[in-house]
């Protein structure tokens, strides 16, 4: 036999054997990939990585060379920051060479529409850990390493006040920093109880323990300028220093959606302003802010049922719209009672309002206001300006207010004075009353 013929039988014999050891290894790795172990491993993994009680997965089907998808995954029980996740349509791509560093390592993890929901809690110390691999996987990977995870439309959720709140159908981005994440999200809206509904322009977060950092937050609720409209920075501690600090800077935000819903249509303007936020701990008991808020080309708008049903009645001039020529405070947040300062709200010409107020973290109101109204929208009732607006400055006669009862429902002693004044005067109390019921007639 030549030398040739010999170098290519044996070439031919490697050849043969390394296809079927491809094709034995190939079969080995999809069986490996889709049976029951990996997978199990896959959800043991999950579960004392992201501290759930147990994790599950859909049966694993492998995809091409290195590629896996499942229908769903999810963990439960959550008993540190995350309650419970769940993703749908999950598919990915396995890098073989992982397992030389004894890990299964997941180049990317793709979700077409995932749920997470995040809770206020201490730890489950009486959790008990999972359970270690048996012994014959001594030598296999005993890890899941997350490269690159993305969600198409994913659902950040969480609770405050007992309601649920958080960050809707956003684009979600996690990578690793060393042993821990960078979350970033962009698009989708953000709700909470307490504000109204904004658009997600871009939110990235480095959770590096012991400390959250957000580098970039912006909300808005106009797309043409995010960048102007909300921006907030700051950290949030994770371990036993579970300290807050954050900056809120605010631009241009439509002031209608944030005031209650009956007088939203009868109000315009923008508002801007600066917040400062520390706490000790994750509830407002802790947390002390001050900040202030401006509005700038604010408006009440004639259609104020209050103010027509006033200018119909009284036969005051009718001022159109009302600018608002000033309209600020300065606002203050300790152990989760909030003091409105510094107020002052002006339509030069026809009325001003100055004073304080409280909300206690019961949301029982208290303060004070000083209204002031010009000439042509007292006369109508000349006493007035005799026993309730009693004080005068420069064209402004003024009267003070005192609020009580609760944010829901406030209460305010002006209006018991007026009608007990009214009560000195029936024929203007009669006058009154033809004026308003004429005019319904007419609408």
């Amino acid at each position: 036999m030549s030398p040739r013929l010999r170098r290519l039988l044996i070439g031919g014999a490697i050849l043969i054997v390394l296809l079927v050891v491809a094709f034995v290894g190939n079969a080995a790795l999809t069986s490996v990939v889709q049976g029951t172990k990996f997978r199990g491993m896959l959800e043991m993994e999950t579960a004392k990585g992201m501290h759930f009680e147990s994790a599950h997965f859909a049966p694993i089907t492998r995809v091409g060379l290195f590629g896996i998808q499942a229908v769903f995954g999810e963990g439960v029980k959550g008993f540190k920051t995350i309650e419970g996740m769940r993703g749908e349509h999950v598919t990915g791509s396995f890098n073989p060479l992982g397992v030389f560093l004894k890990r299964w390592q997941l180049q990317f993890l793709h979700f077409d529409r995932g749920v997470v929901r995040i809770q206020k809690t201490e730890g489950n110390p009486n959790q008990k850990p999972p359970p270690g691999p048996p012994w014959y996987l001594f030598f296999w990977p005993d890890h899941v390493y997350l490269k690159d995870v993305a969600c198409d439309h994913a659902d950040v959720l969480f609770k405050l006040q007992e309601k649920e709140s958080g960050i809707h159908d956003t684009y979600l981005h996690i990578t690793p920093n060393g042993r821990d994440f960078e979350y970033d999200a962009q698009g989708g809206t953000f709700t909470t109880p307490d504000t109204p509904q904004l658009n997600v322009e871009h939110i990235h977060l480095l959770v590096r323990k012991p400390r959250m950092t957000c580098p970039t937050l912006i909300l808005g609720d106009d797309a043409a300028h995010p960048e102007q409209q909300v921006r907030v920075t700051g950290y949030a501690n994770l371990q036993q220093d579970r300290s807050i600090q954050i900056a809120a800077d605010f631009a241009s935000l439509n002031v209608a959606p944030w005031l209650p819903e009956k007088v939203r249509p009868d109000v315009s303007g923008k508002f801007s302003g600066h917040f400062d936020y520390k706490s000790t701990g994750t509830g407002l008991e802790t947390a002390t802010a001050q900040g202030n808020v401006a509005v700038a080309n604010g408006k009440i708008l004639s259609r104020l049922k209050a103010l027509r049903t006033y200018i119909t009645a009284t036969k005051s001039p009718d001022p159109g719209d009302i600018p608002l020529d000033v309209c600020q405070a300065d606002m203050k947040l300790e152990q989760g009672a909030l003091t409105v300062e510094n107020l002052q709200v002006e339509s030069k010409g026809i009325f001003r309002l100055s004073g304080t107020l409280h909300m206690a973290r019961d949301k029982t109101l208290s303060g004070e206001v000083v209204l002031g109204l010009t000439d042509p929208y007292l006369r109508w009732l000349p006493s007035l300006e005799k026993d309730v607006f009693t004080r005068r400055d420069g064209s402004y006669h003024l009267t003070t207010i005192h609020i009580s009862g609760e944010a829901g429902k406030p209460q305010q002693d002006l209006s018991p004075r007026i009608t007990a004044e009214l009560a000195k005067h029936p024929f203007t109390a009669l006058k009154l009353f033809f004026n308003t019921t004429s005019a319904s007639f007419e609408d």
